[in-house]
């Protein structure tokens, strides 16, 4: 029986999974469901979480957390027989976009708010060679990708738009699936007990800082790529990727 394709995969202990396809893309084509999903970190994935991925196609997992978040805190997809897992840090310590750009975690109120773009555009200036790997990964692989970092929204809503933009997907789709997170990360937020927060009627302010994804955010790095390398597909040229790779990535994720 062919299992159901979902938007948004309602898994029991992920909340931030949401399938690649269903996009409109160049030439008039879709993207194709089953062939890339972005996540949370399986951290503690329950056993009917796992037969999901195995029956959906996923055959390999992409962890973009840094040494430090891996070893702490080991991905639930290592050591499966049927799975292979591949720690594809952006560097080999800590990598979450505040400590590339501060080194000491995210700004507390007191210091103002910030524009995640900035920190999303000092991650791909600077680590180009991670682009080169990861993006070949996803292309050459036979079978379907599951890649996250630690909530699924920073490092993973990266790769995702380089994903979909190498295939044609508008800036619009881009930002619409990058803005997604904050829906989807409302109840992982809510059990961390996030004290040092803004309030908002009352509530914790999830759009705030480190904790959003704005549209802006990801409207930030799509311009800067234009600005700079005429586009998606000249920025993974300029970072080594072979055109060969990204042609094999379009036959992957669009349909016929």
């Amino acid at each position: 029986m062919e299992i159901k394709k979902y938007k948004r995969i309602p898994f029991e202990t992920l909340v931030n999974a949401r399938d690649l396809g269903g996009f409109a893309a160049a030439g008039g084509k879709i993207t194709k469901y089953g062939v890339f999903v972005r996540s949370d970190c399986p951290i503690g994935i329950s056993e009917n979480d796992k037969k999901y991925l195995k029956d959906y196609g996923i055959t390999l997992s992409l962890d973009l957390r840094g040494t430090d978040e891996a070893e702490a805190q080991p991905s639930g997809m290592k050591g499966l027989d049927w799975h292979t897992y591949k720690h594809c840090p952006i560097l080999k310590e800590d990598s979450t976009p505040h400590s590339i750009i501060k080194g000491d975690g995210p700004p507390k109120p007191r210091e103002g708010n910030f524009d995640l773009g900035d920190s999303y555009i000092e991650i791909l200036e600077s680590a180009k060679s991670w682009v080169k790997q990861v993006f070949e990964l996803c292309a050459n692989w036979d079978g379907g990708v599951l890649y996250h970092c630690f909530i699924g929204k920073d490092r993973a809503g990266l790769l995702t738009a380089l994903l979909l933009g190498a295939c044609g997907v508008s800036d619009t789709d881009i930002m619409m699936d990058y803005s997604a997170s904050m829906s989807c990360l409302r109840p992982k937020y809510n059990k961390m007990n996030i004290d040092f927060l803004p309030k908002k009627r009352g509530r914790p302010d999830y759009c705030w800082g480190f904790f959003g994804s704005v549209p802006e955010s990801m409207e930030a790095v799509l311009f800067h790529l234009k600005e700079k390398y005429g586009g998606v597909t000249g920025y993974l040229l300029d970072c080594g990727v072979a055109q060969e790779s990204i042609n094999k990535l379009q036959a992957k994720l669009l349909e016929d």
